[in-house]
Order: structure tokens, then C-alpha cells, then sequence
């Protein structure tokens, strides 16, 4: 980890930070350096000499004014004197002030010494004249003074002599210091430079390498040699690159042994298919064929080849071999006889010349192909002719069924009717007693057992008709509240027999109902029958009419035995019982649910039963308002449960 850190990039970009910054600090430092001798050189050039010039005037002028003020002495009365003394005094004070300043401000030594022999001689001078202080004015004190002034212009012409020199030497220390800072800035900017091109070739020329290893290797080139990289980040990066490029070979390894594995896994699975497979490319060669194709079409071995175009191969094969094409449902073409090219362009089934069928399914590929498969159909070919054929004897059985079933209704009907018309005079005796009283009991017998004979006969013949699709209806506007007087007042003896309490619920005024009046009234009355029979003496049967918001509903509920969800099933089953024993409990004939279920559908409803075994049972259809009737449906075959043949 230490040797890591220590070659790591950004190790080496933090020297590099602190060399410059070392570098510019050290360059700040110069030009700082620069500066203040700079400024102390300017302050020695100019400000010691004009302070010392004008300390030095200063003093030159109080030194005149002391000369005039030992003048002006002389002229003045005894009584003044002290005062000018006073004033020389001060003024010789101030003198040698001025001039001591003038003397640590000068810049050479011969100006100090000018500046001692001022200092001397106005010592002399101030000496003498408080020697003279009783006497008059001495020429000795004029001849210092000219001395005095004559050192002073002396003075003047040193400081400016020495200030010019120092000009000289502040202008061409400046100009050193100038040529210092540049070459500093210059030796600076080398080692930046020198800094920048050790860090590009340590960072900048690796990476730049691993980028176009990196992309020689996106491109393809995977044996793409790979530099060794240093310690630092770079260096991991080569070397993952190096992890990755041989990862990568392996996968592709793996991936070419995959789609080797993958490919011959195909050709076995097409060679062992039963369908003829062809794969064609863009240009219309076939591209993957199966054995299968040269089974069906042996012509094709010879001349499929590399590059022969399949369109023309087949056309010429099916010319001499298809004998018959048939398209598929919506690609059937409109304008010609299907062919060879329909066949290939939208599919659809073929017949050989040997009496073969064959199905073509195409698909396209994203490249502009497509895949052929050609499956034998024959077995279905002939399963569909031969279900066709059975379809046909079917149909012809159920017609003479129907037509058998109708006639015979009809021919069952003309005898039983006269048997129930003879019968009814019989037992009424409009011609007579009849002697033994057994004979009315027997007339009565007969009587019964015929009318429920032809209410079979009805109802076998109903459901011929609707197996024959010859069931019309006839609706109109019909008054419910006058059918469901009807139907109880029909019901009031079968009730009475059984001891049933029939009630009836509509509403007021009796709603109007679109329906055929006759077959409604057969509805509610097979209802009404089924629920009497198969409830228990002292029960009740409910007859309920009631409005809802697609038109009058109309239930019929019973406490009888009720029945399974399978029961219910047997029960609209035509001839079924659900008690099928001999020996069972409640007679019947297994019409009534079925005609009855088949009726309501004629009425464009839908028969509900909810029934539960031991707790009655609950049947309820829903029939048209006269404002939203719809025409009269006509029951076809298709649509009514037909009678088993």
C-alpha cells in the first residue's frame, strides 16, 4: 500500500502542486525582495539628499537671519539688546538643529565634513559675538560669516553632485534587480515546463496508450499487445485492460463454441423434423435446407446449389409436381388462379401429383427473407373429408329424424284426437248410460292418458321444429296481467290435487310485455307445472312479476325438493330425468325445461335457475318492453340444443 501511495498519480500530482507552488512562492519572494530594496534605494537616492538640501537651506537662512539680527543689534539701544540676544540664541539653536539633521542625511563623507567645518565656524562665531556682546560689530564676525556662506554653497554643490551619482547607482540597481526578476520568472517557467513534461510523460503518454489499446480492442482487434504498466494508476489500468482482454477472448471463445453448438443443435433439429424446412436470405438463395425438402420435392437435390435462386427452382419443380393450390383464408388472391408465387408469398396448402398435401407457412426475417416450413397434411386431409363426410350423414339423419318425428306427430294426432273426442262423449254419456260404472271410470282413464299422450306429441313436436330451425314466433304486445290470469286459473285444479297454494304478484297496471302470447302462456304454465309437482302438499308457489330497468322480469319460486348444480344440467337436457330409476318418484318426459329454455331464447331472453337441493327452487327470465322489441327471432339449428339422435 506504501509503494502504491508513494507511485500513485495523484502522489505525483501533489508534488508536482507543491514544486509549483514552492516555484511561485519563491518568485513572489524575489519580486517582494525587489520591492522593498527597490524602495529603499529610492528613499536613499532622494529623500537623504532633498532632506539634507533643505535642512542644510534651513540652516543657511537661519544663520542669515542670526547675522542680521547681530547687524540690527548694533543699531539698537541698550534697552533692546537682551531681546535680540534671546532671539540669536534661539535662532542658533535652531541653527544647529537643522544642521545636525542636514548631517545624518547627507549621502558622502565630505559632505559631513563640510556640514563639522559649518558646524565649527558658527560655534566661532556664536562664541565671538557673546565676547563682543559689550562692543560693537568686529570684522572677524563678517569674515566667519562669509565663510559661512561660502561652506554652505559648498554643501549644496556636494549633495547634488552625490545625488545625481545615486540616481546612477538607484537607476542601474533597478535594472539589475529587472534583468533578476526575469531571469527568475524565466528559470520559473523551465521548471514548470519541466515539472509539465515529466508529469505527461509519467500520466499523460500511458494513459494516452491504454486509450488506444482500448480502442483498438472495442474495434476488434483482441490479440492487441498490451504495455506494462508502473505502480501507480495507470499501471492498474493496463493491467485490467490485460484481465479484460483475456476475459473477453475467453467469452468470445465460449460464445463461437456456444453458436457452433447452437448451430449444430439447429441442423440436427431440422433433420429431424418432419416438415421440409428452407431458410432464404435477402438475394432468394436458401440459405439452411433439411433433408425433408428432397423427400418431398427429389428434383430439388440437383438443383439447389450455392447460388441458385430458390423462387426460380421452385416455380420449376412445382410446375411438374403441384397439382392443385389452395391459399389460406384472408391471402387468397382475388384476380387469378393461385400459383407457385402466391404460394411462396402468402403460404396456403398444395396437393402433389401423387395425391400429397402439403401446408406452406412463411415468415419473414428482419432481413429481408423469409422461412419456409412445408408440413404434410395428408392424414388431416383425409380425417377432414372423412369428418365432412360424416357431417353430411349426420345432417341427413337429423332432416329425416325431424321430417320421421313430424310425421309421425302428425299421424299420432289425427287417432288420438278422435280417441280423446270419442272418449269425452263416452264419459260424459251424451248417448247414454253406459250400464257398469267401471266403463265411466275407464272412459275418464283413457281420457287422461290421451290428452297427456298429445301434449307429448306437442312437445316432441315442438323441438322437431326447432331442431329443423322451422320455430317462429309471432310477437306482439301482450297484457301480462291477462296471461297470468290465464295460467292460474288453468293451474287452479292441478293445484287443488296437489294441495298447493298458487299466488300471483304484478304489478298495477299490468305491465305490457313483447312476446307471443301462446308461447309465453306454454312457458309459464310448464313452470307453474314443474314447480306443483315437485313440491310438498301444504307448500306454496309464488308466480311474480316485476319491473326492472331492461323490461318486466318474471319469476316462478317453489319450496320444493330443488336440485344440484348437476341436476340442473340433466334437467334441460332433452329426455332426461334427474331421477332416471324405474321406480321413481315424479313421472315426466324430460320436455318441459328444455321446450321451455328453448322458448324464452326465442324471446331474445335467458333463462336463470337458482336452486339448491332440499330448498326449493327459483326460475326467472326477463322479457322486452313493446317500446324496445326487437324483430321476431327465428330459432336455426345452431342455436337451440337438438334433440340426441
Amino acid at each position: 500500500m506504501a509503494m502504491r501511495i508513494k507511485g500513485s498519480i495523484g502522489t505525483r500530482l501533489f508534488v508536482a502542486f507543491i514544486a509549483m507552488s514552492l516555484i511561485t512562492s519563491a518568485v513572489g519572494a524575489f519580486g517582494v525582495y525587489v520591492l522593498s530594496v527597490a524602495g529603499g534605494y529610492v528613499a536613499s537616492t532622494f529623500d537623504g539628499p532633498l532632506m539634507a538640501v533643505n535642512y542644510a537651506r534651513s540652516a543657511s537662512l537661519h544663520f542669515v537671519e542670526m547675522d542680521k539680527e547681530l547687524l540690527r543689534r548694533g543699531l539698537v539701544g541698550a534697552a533692546d539688546r537682551p531681546g535680540i540676544d534671546q532671539r540669536l540664541d534661539e535662532l542658533t539653536s535652531a541653527f544647529f538643529e537643522d544642521l545636525a539633521v542636514a548631517h545624518d542625511r547627507s549621502l558622502s563623507e565630505d559632505e559631513r565634513s563640510v556640514i563639522r567645518e559649518i558646524k565649527q565656524l558658527v560655534t566661532q562665531w556664536s562664541e565671538l559675538r557673546r565676547a563682543l556682546s559689550g562692543a560693537g560689530l568686529d570684522r572677524s564676525l563678517d569674515a566667519i560669516a562669509e565663510r559661512v556662506i561660502n561652506r554652505f554653497d559648498r554643501l549644496t554643490e556636494l549633495t547634488v553632485d552625490h545625488s545625481f551619482v545615486a540616481r546612477r547607482k538607484a537607476l542601474s540597481t533597478v535594472v539589475d534587480f529587472r534583468n533578476s526578476s526575469l531571469a527568475a520568472i524565466a528559470v520559473a517557467l523551465l521548471l514548470s515546463a519541466a515539472i509539465t513534461l515529466m508529469l505527461a510523460r509519467r500520466i499523460v503518454r500511458p494513459l494516452a496508450a491504454a486509450a488506444s489499446v482500448a480502442d483498438r480492442i472495442a474495434g476488434g482487434e483482441l490479440q492487441t499487445p498490451i504495455p506494462a504498466g508502473g505502480e501507480d494508476e495507470t499501471g492498474a489500468l493496463l493491467r485490467s485492460m490485460t484481465v479484460m482482454q483475456d476475459n473477453i477472448r475467453d467469452m468470445m471463445q465460449r460464445e463461437t463454441a456456444q453458436r457452433r453448438s447452437a448451430q449444430g443443435r439447429l441442423i440436427a433439429a431440422l433433420e429431424s423434423s418432419p416438415e421440409a424446412m428452407v431458410l432464404v436470405d435477402a438475394h432468394g438463395r436458401a440459405v439452411i435446407t433439411n433433408s425433408q425438402l428432397t423427400v418431398f420435392f427429389p428434383p430439388l437435390a440437383r438443383q439447389l446449389g450455392a447460388d441458385a435462386n430458390f423462387a426460380a427452382v421452385f416455380k420449376d419443380v412445382a410446375s411438374r409436381l403441384v397439382k392443385r393450390i389452395v391459399l389460406l383464408g384472408s391471402a387468397r388472391a382475388p384476380e387469378h388462379e393461385p400459383d407457385w408465387s402466391d404460394l411462396l408469398a402468402l403460404g396456403g396448402e398444395f396437393q402433389l401429383a401423387d395425391g400429397k398435401w402439403l401446408r406452406a407457412s412463411r415468415s419473414s426475417t428482419p432481413e429481408g427473407g423469409y422461412f419456409l416450413v412445408l408440413s404434410d397434411i395428408t392424414e388431416m386431409k383425409e380425417r377432414e373429408a372423412s369428418l365432412a363426410e360424416a357431417k353430411r350423414q349426420a345432417e341427413a339423419a337429423s332432416e329425416a329424424k325431424s321430417h320421421f318425428l313430424t310425421n309421425m306427430s302428425h299421424e299420432l294426432r289425427t287417432p288420438l284426437n278422435a280417441i280423446i273426442g270419442f272418449t269425452e262423449i263416452m264419459s260424459s254419456q251424451a248417448f247414454g248410460k253406459l250400464g257398469d260404472p267401471r266403463y265411466g271410470e275407464y272412459a275418464g282413464n283413457i281420457l287422461t292418458s290421451a290428452r297427456h299422450l298429445l301434449d307429448i306429441i306437442n312437445s316432441v313436436l315442438d323441438l322437431a321444429r326447432t331442431a329443423s330451425g322451422r320455430l317462429h314466433l309471432e310477437p306482439h304486445s301482450v297484457d301480462l296481467g291477462e296471461v297470468f290470469s290465464q295460467c292460474t286459473a288453468m293451474m287452479a285444479n292441478q293445484c287443488a290435487r296437489a294441495n298447493i297454494d298458487l299466488v300471483a304478484s304484478i304489478p298495477d297496471p299490468p305491465p305490457l310485455v313483447w312476446a307471443d302470447e301462446a308461447k309465453l302462456r306454454q312457458i309459464i304454465l310448464n313452470l307453474l307445472s314443474n314447480a306443483v309437482k315437485f313440491s310438498e302438499p301444504g307448500k306454496r308457489v309464488a308466480l311474480i312479476a316485476s319491473a326492472r330497468p331492461d323490461g318486466t322480469e318474471i319469476k316462478i319460486m317453489d319450496s320444493g325438493i330443488g336440485m344440484s348444480p348437476d341436476h340442473v344440467a340433466i334437467a334441460l337436457t332433452p329426455f332426461s330425468q334427474v331421477d332416471s330409476r324405474l321406480a321413481r318418484r315424479y313421472e315426466g318426459t324430460g320436455l318441459g325445461l328444455p321446450l321451455t329454455k328453448v322458448l324464452v331464447e326465442l324471446h331474445g331472453a335467458k333463462l336463470d335457475i337458482a336452486s339448491k337441493l332440499g330448498d326449493g327452487t327459483t326460475v326467472s327470465f326477463t322479457l322486452r318492453r313493446p317500446d324496445a322489441a326487437a324483430p321476431a327471432v327465428d330459432m336455426d339449428s345452431d342455436s337451440i340444443q337438438k334433440l340426441p339422435g
